[in-house]
């Protein structure tokens, strides 16, 4: 039987699409013992709690042998989008320990994961890194920008994977081909193009089999029958741990929109809009606010990419107000605006991507993370509240007989929504078993 050693495990949505293939996962650790206890539950109880730079680590790899095949989900804090960049993150270089495992098991094949950042930020570093250092140990490295909704996930998802193969090995890697059309949201980056295109393979599939690329799945698609929250069906349930000033946002915010003062666009809702929980403001507040809203991102008042300030005499010539100094005052002490290098910016829900985010219910989800529990975050479509634990999981593909958390383990419901937010989504981790299998039954060197 194939064999399968597995590294960062997580709650094993990597692996399991290897086991639904077939494969023996003979071996699988992760640091975290929450994700341990939801793997061990649900994929394998060949599972241990393990620093992967620990000696009992180091042990366990020494004492296995060879395997066919090693995963990986290596940590990306320091390359996310989502957080601090921080090239000095410890966590950065903990690939170096798969590299180490691999060369001592020397496997036909080991398959990566990690988030499209780590292409983007530190000016591409350590894919270039990543690639030499295998290299070393005689194996080749492969790595594309793939998007789980192009693959029949609910979800906008992209990941980089990487693939090694032994130099020694003449077989190439077969890359999933997409089965749905590629969708790119406004802002975000072109996938590079390395041959097969997503787009190309969904024109060679089309004309190859006749049949064409099936429309991607929304959110309506997978939670559809989920709307009310449901004891009976496991992890269908929220924290309930916000504020009760939390429940004017939601009613403020509409399907499509987030709470976000720095763009001007019909999307957003500002938090002026909100006086229940923000404060109230007069008509000329309001004017003030607008003003610097609609204005504070042309070039004419600077280069800043995010925005610029504005003096005091620009927004009274932009607002047509003449004396706004108290106003100002005003705006300032109720923490609307800050005081920036003598001039004014907009204050609160400041992150560009915004807040209080409420996807469209016809539309797939954005990237599940792991604040999912969080309404500060994001919001369900046409619900009041956050999306579930089982409706996290449901877009990240996981059955619902897979279960996180009940009254019969240990794993607490945020924990839980951690590890679906991490996890590899199970379809896509079956597209690469399949991929896989056919560089497990080579002979060995």
């Amino acid at each position: 039987m194939k064999t399968v050693v597995s590294l960062f495990s997580g709650c094993g949505g990597f692996d399991l699409g290897f086991k639904e293939e077939g494969f023996d996962l003979i071996y699988a650790c992760d640091s975290d013992p929450a994700a341990v206890d939801c793997y061990s539950r649900n994929v394998d109880p060949r599972v241990f709690i393990r620093d992967v730079t620990s000696d009992a680590f180091h042990r366990d790899i020494a004492s296995i042998g060879n395997c066919d095949i090693i995963l990986g989900g290596f940590p990306c804090q320091g390359f996310s989008k989502a957080g601090p960049k921080n090239e000095r993150d410890k966590r950065n270089s903990l690939y170096i320990e798969m590299k180490n495992a691999v060369s001592i098991l020397r496997p036909h094949i080991f398959i990566a994961e990690n988030v499209d950042g780590i292409s983007q930020n530190f000016n591409g570093s350590y894919l270039k890194r990543i690639v030499e250092d295998f290299k070393q140990i005689n194996y080749r490295v492969e790595y594309r920008i793939l998007d789980a909704i192009s693959f029949g996930l609910p979800q906008h998802r992209r990941r980089v994977f990487f693939v090694g193969i032994k130099q020694s090995a003449y077989k190439k890697f077969s890359w999933p081909a997409p089965t749905h059309f590629l969708r790119r949201r406004n802002g975000e980056f072109k996938l590079p193009e390395t041959p097969p295109l997503e787009q190309e393979s969904l024109r060679q599939l089309e004309i190859s089999a006749k049949v064409p690329p099936q429309k991607v799945l929304t959110i309506k698609d997978a939670l559809g029958d989920l709307l009310r929250l449901d004891e009976s069906i496991p992890g269908h349930k929220v924290t309930n741990a916000w504020p009760q000033k939390y429940e004017f946002i939601f009613r403020a915010i509409k399907e499509g929109q987030k709470l976000c003062n720095v763009r001007h666009a019909s999307t957003s809702v500002y938090t002026w809009q909100i006086p229940e929980v923000f404060g109230e403001v007069s008509e000329r507040e309001q004017s003030i606010l607008e003003t610097i809203g609609k204005n504070r991102r042309h070039k004419k008042y600077g280069n800043i990419p995010n925005g610029n300030p504005l003096s005091i005499e620009d927004i009274a010539h932009l607002s047509k107000l003449n004396n706004i100094e108290t106003e100002i005052e005003t705006l300032l002490s109720k923490g609307y605006i800050k005081l920036k290098n003598d001039k004014y910016d907009l204050k609160g829900a400041m992150f560009c991507s915004g807040l209080f985010k409420r996807p469209n219910w016809d539309e797939p989800s954005p990237t599940v993370l792991t604040n999912f529990h969080n309404p500060r975050y994001f919001l369900h479509p046409i619900q009041n509240r956050p999306f579930s634990l089982r409706e996290c999981a449901r877009l990240q593909g996981f059955l619902d007989t897979f279960i996180f958390t009940d009254d019969h383990n240990t794993v607490d419901l945020v924990s839980a929504y951690r590890l679906v937010g991490n996890a590899v989504p199970p379809p896509v981790s079956r597209l690469f078993a399949n991929a896989a299998s056919e560089f497990t039954c080579a002979k060995r060197r």
